[in-house]
């Protein structure tokens, strides 16, 4: 049988996407976008976290939230004992290594770059996250032409430069921007492994577990890597959430709002999400968190946005919905399921492609 030569993007495996493909494809990719930008939303919603129970130390804010996470997880693990068996112990231990990695492991690289390379350097640096996680997973998907990606991943990259502020290069008192340029590179690469290898196990052809049960493991991964918090929030100062009982209640309840919408709610929907969109689509969302994080402190702060972080965050929504068109307009078919007539052949393409999976920002 001959062999033809497909260009990335503009085909998959399975073949060009002709329009009534696309056109069919087209409600699970709008739910999936929905999907991801409720997570965004929700990621970005606890970047006021850290104000909203200062002076509290912030790692003791980590471990609480993870905490509350973990405890619904394991709930939802016993309730749903059926499913968590057929996840099975591998699966089960795969998930919770992906919520080590892309929570826990993602916020202790992040603040170690903060502490040492400074804090505006540290944000620069998960502004990288988009970029990362587009090409990253575009190069293992080919799920669209590189000349099609690069100007909307351009335009995101430059709308979170005004949002998240431009590094000087030059180091503050006491930092070592190299030093602290390498951790946040660790932690960006920490989160695009989170989405694209999540992504590549929700899309797996048998993988049919329920979303619920798959969260849950993430969860139970992120509480037993905040154990790793301890010593520092021991030893980096603040006040004790246990100090006295208006700080404590005070510290729970925003513990427990970040862990049901910051954590579990927004782990579900992103999952959600990867079942149903490329990961060179959902890199570009990520960039999303940023502005809903800004918005978040903005009405934190009870101001509006100044010029650059107005002007940001419009470069930053507008360059997700143009990735978005062109992934629906250029983007591969979508995924058939194998079949006699398919000649035990299945196509790959936005679901199921062999290729991957989605983060974060200050917020996960």
């Amino acid at each position: 049988m001959a062999q033809h030569t497909r260009q990335a993007g503009d085909s998959t495996a399975g073949g060009p996407a002709t329009r009534e493909e696309r056109r069919r494809s087209r409600p699970a990719a709008v739910a999936g976008l929905l999907a991801a930008l409720a997570a965004t939303a929700l990621w970005g919603f606890t970047f006021v976290g850290p104000v909203a129970v200062a002076p509290v130390n912030v790692y003791y804010l980590v471990m609480g939230r993870y905490t509350v996470f973990g405890a619904v997880s394991l709930a939802v693990l016993a309730v749903n004992a059926g499913k968590t068996r057929a996840l099975g112990v591998g699966n089960l231990l795969n998930a919770m290594h992906l919520g080590a990695v892309g929570y826990v492991g993602f916020y202790l690289l992040l603040a170690l770059s903060a502490q040492t390379g400074g804090g505006v350097l540290a944000s620069t640096m998960t502004g990288l996250i988009p970029v990362t996680v587009a090409l990253v997973s575009n190069f293992f998907e080919k799920a669209l032409a590189w000349h099609r990606l690069a100007l909307p991943v351009a335009v995101i990259a430059c709308g979170l430069l005004l949002v998240n502020g431009v590094p000087t290069g030059r180091a503050g008192p006491g930092n070592d921007v190299v030093t602290g340029a390498v951790l946040g590179f660790a932690s960006c690469a920490a989160w695009t492994y989170f989405v694209i290898v999540n992504r590549m196990v929700l899309q797996r052809p048998a993988f049919t577990v329920d979303n619920t049960v798959w969260t849950a493991g993430i969860g139970l991964g992120a509480f037993c890597g905040s154990l790793l918090l301890v010593p520092r929030a021991a030893s980096a100062g603040g006040t004790s959430p246990f100090s006295d009982a208006d700080v404590f209640w005070s510290f729970l309840a925003w513990c427990v709002a970040l862990a049901a919408l910051g954590s579990w709610f927004a782990t579900w929907f992103w999952n959600f999400a990867s079942k149903r969109l490329p990961s060179a689509l959902m890199g570009p969302i990520v960039g999303m968190e940023a502005v809903f994080g800004a918005l978040s402190h903005l009405a934190w702060e009870g101001r509006p946005p100044t010029l650059r972080e107005a002007g940001g965050g419009l470069l930053v929504t507008g360059g997700v919905f143009l990735c978005s068109y062109v992934f629906d307009r250029f983007g591969g078919t979508p995924p058939a399921r194998s079949s006699p007539s398919a000649g035990g052949r299945q196509r790959s393409g936005r679901e199921g492609s062999p290729g991957r999976s989605s983060g974060r920002s200050d917020g996960r």
